[in-house]
Formats: C-alpha cells, structure tokens, sequence
C-alpha cells in the first residue's frame, strides 16, 4: 500500500485560516484605501429608518445567501468557522487601533487623512464587521433550520452576539446625548448636542424649582509660607473642623473654638448670616507646646464673593481652611408637557430619571458659585436600540449557562454508565 502524504495547496478548497487571513487582509487594505479616497462623512452614524432597512437587508442576504447560494464555494467559506474565527482577530486588530488612537479630532494629517481617529465609521471596520455578520449569521441559520436540543446553547449564544453586534452598531446614529440648561424658575425646552453641535426642540419642558448641593465640613490645613506647599504630620495633612474638635500639630495644640457653617466678617470676627455667597470660618486657639505663646485668630475658605482668610501662626508656617468637598449635587425639578400635565421630580448624580425615552441625568452645574449655584445641567441620554442589545446580551449567558448545564448532564451520564 502507497502510504503518501495529501498535500493542501493554496486556494485549494476547504479554505482554512490561511485563505481566510489573506481575504480579510485584502478587506482591511480595501477599507483603508476607501477611508483614503472616498471617507465617510458622517461622524454620528446612520439614523432611523435607514439603519433598520440595513439590517432587514442584512437578514434578508444572510437567508438569500444559505438557500440559494451554499454550494457556492465563496458561501461555503464564509459559513465555515475559518472564516468566523479570523474574522475575530480582525475586528479585536481595529478595536486596538480605537485604543492607541483617540477618536476625536487629530492634529496628525496621517491619522486624520486615514482615518484612525473615527474607527467606529471607518470603511475598514465596517467592511470587516459587515463579512463578520454574514458569516456569523450564516453559520447560526444552519443550526436553526438543523435544530437539535444540542444546538440550543450554541444557536442563543450565537444568535445573541449576532444582534447584540447588529443593532449596538447600527443603533448608534440613534443615540441621542444632549445637555439642557436649567436656570432656577425658568423653564427651558432647548437642549443641545454637545458632539454636533446642534439644538434640539424637546416636546416637554423642564422648569428648575430648585438646585441644592450638600457639601463636607471642610478641613483645617497646614501651608509652608515660603512655599505654599500642605504639611504633613505623621502622614496626615488634613483636619475635620468641627466646633470643639483638638488636634495636634507638631509643636501646637490647636482647638477649634468655634466654627460657622454660613458666615461673613464683621469688624474682628465673623458673624452667622445666611446671604449668598457666605463662607464658613472658623475660630481657632492653637498653644505652641515649647514656648506656651498662644496664638488665636479666625479662618475661612472664601466663597466666590468672599475672600479666604488664612491664619499666619509663625513665620514658617500658616493655618487654613480648605474650600469645602462637594458631598452630591441635586435639581429639584417640574417636568412640563404640551397637554398642561407636570410631574415633580428630583435628580440626582447617579440617580437617572425615565421620561419618555429619555434617561434623564444631573449632569453639573456652576461650579464658580458652588452651592449657591442657581443653575443646574442635565444630560438626556436616548438610545432607542439599547434593549435589543441587552437582548442579545442575554441570549448569550443564557446560552453559556445552558451549554454548562448540558456538559455537566453529559459528564454525570459518562460517570455513570462507567459506575
């Protein structure tokens, strides 16, 4: 008997990983030839309904292609796993390329002209993620119409990425982001795209009843006077002020004798008043342990009206109270709509409001003013497509849990039959 060895030739079919790389290749220097002479424009992606009749032409190829045309050797190959696997390590090279490039505008001619900063609309991508599709739809057709109670892992696992992959990208030119300017007691409709530009004409309005911050007690600090530099003592720098509160300092005893919340000067001292724009202060007795010299004097950590005041305690060093930490930020708010209806609501950071579509977020607010900021910054969030995504999400870890579940039952039936 002849024993010799069957040798595979290139382009011989089965097309293997070889073959595969080279198409793929031949994909990505195509996509970045089109991305050199014909760019795409368009930076916010395709909108509804044109991004729904591509994927229902999508769908429409995958099936058209299976039924009609899987003997055709070029079929054949993009059903086959060579294809899907290689085309993997194509999509993870472009998503590299998002992460060493920022996708924002460039002042590099190369980058900008081949479009490395826009990869998400980059022809390359699209190319590539267009064969993935077809090919990853194919292979999951075929164990769709050959269902088996074996194949259910596979076709959810599958199936899901093939809509989570389909509607995330063709949904994005839906998303809306824009940011609406609230001014307390007015209401305002108007919003705009941060991205494009653009504004954009709600069909309710959002009147800012009020915006209240709630902040930390600020904290005493010790400053070089030469330098302007925080001191440490044994590793902390910082100090809670409280009323009461005794803190040592190296060779100081300090307490805080008093301390007000909202204040303002008043001839030698500082007095409560609630106007705006009062700082906090502070009244401070710090004893120098060596000398016993007895140092007292007021702080504040200023406001935008007010200057801060520090207290200089011996040529060396200065006390200070530290502009006081941002705890959270809240608008309270009156959603207004066309038919006179009004829903009372407050947002917080972290804390979306649903309306409408709209994920409603408390976005900033001026920081200038601080807490006695009267003007708040929402951010409305729309993505219409995100549930389908989530869907594919879904299907597969349902489809992961499912084909575990399988291989345990399998792995029990093998142990016993050995039993």
């Amino acid at each position: 008997m002849s024993n010799h060895k069957l040798q595979h030739n290139l382009w011989d079919f089965p097309w293997g990983y070889v073959e595969s790389f080279f198409i793929y290749t031949g994909l990505l220097i195509t996509g970045f030839l089109m991305e050199l002479f014909f760019p795409l424009k368009t930076s916010t992606g395709i909108v509804f309904p044109y991004n729904f009749g591509i994927l229902i032409t999508l769908v429409l190829l995958i099936c058209i292609l299976y039924i009609f045309f899987k003997k055709q050797l070029f079929v054949k190959w993009l059903g086959s796993a060579y294809a899907a696997i290689i085309s993997i390590g194509f999509m993870v090279f472009m998503v590299m390329l998002m992460g060493i490039f920022p996708q924002i505008k460039s002042d590099s001619a190369i980058v900008q002209a081949l479009g490395l900063n826009s990869i998400t609309t980059h022809w390359a991508f699209l190319l590539i993620l267009l064969v993935f599709l077809i090919s990853l739809g194919l292979i999951t057709l075929k164990r769709i119409l050959n269902f088996s109670v074996q194949n259910i892992g596979f076709i959810l696992n599958h199936l899901g990425l093939f809509i989570a992959l389909s509607t995330g990208i063709l949904g994005a030119g839906d998303t809306q982001r824009l940011n609406l300017e609230l001014e307390e007691g007015k209401p305002n409709y108007i919003a705009y795209n941060n991205k494009t530009k653009e504004t954009v004409t709600l069909d309710f309005a959002i009147y800012l009843k009020d915006f209240i911050v709630d902040e930390f007690q600020p904290k005493l600090a010790f400053v070089n006077n030469e330098e302007g530099q925080i001191l440490h003592n044994d590793g902390k720098n910082l100090y809670l002020i409280n009323k009461g509160e005794k803190y040592i300092f190296n060779d100081y005893d300090i307490e805080i004798t008093n301390y007000l919340k909202s204040s303002g000067r008043i001839g030698d001292h500082y007095q409560q008043v609630d106007d705006l724009g009062a700082p906090p202060s502070a009244f401070l007795t710090l004893k120098n342990t060596k000398t016993n010299k007895i140092t007292t004097g007021w702080i504040s950590s200023g406001s935008f009206l007010y200057q801060y005041e520090s207290l200089k305690i011996d040529d060396n060093i200065s006390v200070l109270m530290t502009i006081p930490e941002v705890k959270k930020y809240t608008s309270e708010v009156s959603i207004l709509q066309k038919d006179g209806s009004r829903l009372e609501t407050t947002i917080e950071v972290n804390k979306p409001f649903n309306f409408k579509g709209y994920k409603i977020y408390q976005l900033s607010y001026n920081e200038d003013m601080g807490k006695w900021s009267n003007t708040s910054v929402l951010e409305l969030v729309k993505d219409p497509w995100l549930p389908y995504v989530y869907i594919g999400v879904f299907m597969m870890l349902f489809g992961a849990i499912y084909m575990f579940w399988v291989g345990n039952q399998i792995k029990k039936s093998e142990k016993n039959d050995l039993d």
